[in-house]
């Protein structure tokens, strides 16, 4: 999918003035990290490291894991696509609603797809696919499966391959990571991206721990140079940097929690509820797409149209937590929304 995710704001003329479309962290990128790279910039007079073995090797003891279970992508998306590749004309089931390059790349790379809903994990695992691909959190809806789960699946299931993509999982407090089980089972990868706690989506950075053999096959798809000096830098620098300076997890959830609950109390607009800083909103009235143009137009808020994820409709919108004044923003756009369709309803009845 070239086009069709958030943050899309190149599409419109007017100003943004709170993009609710990305998950990513709306804190900014570190002022340290621009001042670290402006520092660096000569680094792209020479070639990187052909593997990021340096970044590789912060990686792997961040996780308490060997060097070689680690690899570095040009963001989680290319993991994706080299995963796919990887395991060429498979059968991959995936669960829905899911970030759209899962299917992407399978449909890229010859698989047959299979489609299941989230809750539906255990007929999803009957199925027989080759791959199941999970994202946990899950983008849109910020449903989590526990640890517990995964590791039941991947001990019942050990012919299929677990593709588990934790993007998110920095957003989360208490997250359990399935990381520490690639040690003990070689039917799965996990994929984790760099890009959305850190506000770096331009620099594109990803990573993949996995078993060694699991690793070795997917290094013989990868190509040389896919992380550039720039990220690699990023990387090394936000492994010491974030271990002094950590998210605020408790506050994110904090401001989730509390925008969730102001929209839910809305007339016209039900909360799907999520752990996650973003969430799935259901709108009564009108569509997704047309309160898109509504809140950019009226109120510079650019939201997710989530109605082109498959088992979703044109009904379902996301967003994704920022700051409070930012989210009373939003609140008030949405109530302007719905006061005019209550109005544009009564009207059209007298008539």
């Amino acid at each position: 999918m070239i086009s069709g995710h958030g943050d899309d704001r190149y599409r419109y003329p007017k100003p943004v003035k709170a993009d609710f479309s990305s998950n990513v962290w709306f804190g900014g990128t570190p002022p340290e990290l621009i001042c670290h790279l402006q520092q660096n910039l000569h680094l792209i007079g020479n070639y990187p490291e052909p593997d990021a073995a340096e970044l590789r090797l912060q990686i792997a003891e961040s996780h308490s894991v060997e060097t070689n279970h680690v690899l570095a992508f040009n963001g989680s998306v290319e993991a994706f696509y080299t995963i796919a590749l990887a395991f060429r004309e498979s059968v991959s089931a995936i669960l829905i609603p899911a970030f759209a390059e899962y299917e992407d790349a399978c449909q890229m790379h010859q698989h047959t797809p299979a489609f299941f809903r989230s809750e539906e994990l255990d007929q999803t695992l009957k199925s027989g696919a080759n791959l199941c691909w999970i994202g946990n959190p899950n983008n849109p809806n910020g449903y989590i499966f526990s640890i517990s789960m995964i590791e039941d699946a991947l001990r019942a299931y050990q012919n299929t391959i677990f593709v588990v993509d934790e993007a998110y999982a920095a957003f989360i407090s208490e997250f359990q990571s399935a990381i520490p089980l690639t040690r003990s089972y070689s039917n799965l990868i996990v994929v984790r991206s760099m890009t959305k706690y850190c506000t770096i989506p331009g620099l594109r950075l990803g990573y993949v721990v996995t078993s060694e053999k699991m690793a070795e096959r997917l290094r013989k798809f990868q190509q040389p140079w896919s992380v550039n000096a720039l990220a690699q830098e990023a990387g090394k620098f936000l492994h010491g940097y974030l271990k002094e300076y950590p998210l605020d997890t408790s506050g994110i959830r904090k401001l989730s929690d509390e925008l969730q609950y102001s929209i839910n109390q809305l007339d016209g607009f039900r909360v799907v509820p999520s752990k996650a800083p973003f969430f799935l909103i259901e709108i009564q009235s009108g569509t997704a797409a047309e309160l898109k143009r509504f809140l950019l137009e009226e109120y510079q808020i650019l939201i997710r149209d989530a109605s082109n994820f498959r088992g979703l409709n044109e009904q379902y919108f996301r967003v994704c937590t920022r700051d409070e004044n930012d989210n009373r923003l939003l609140v008030e756009g949405l109530k302007d929304w719905q006061h005019r369709n209550n109005i544009q309803c009564s009207s059209n009845n007298q008539h």
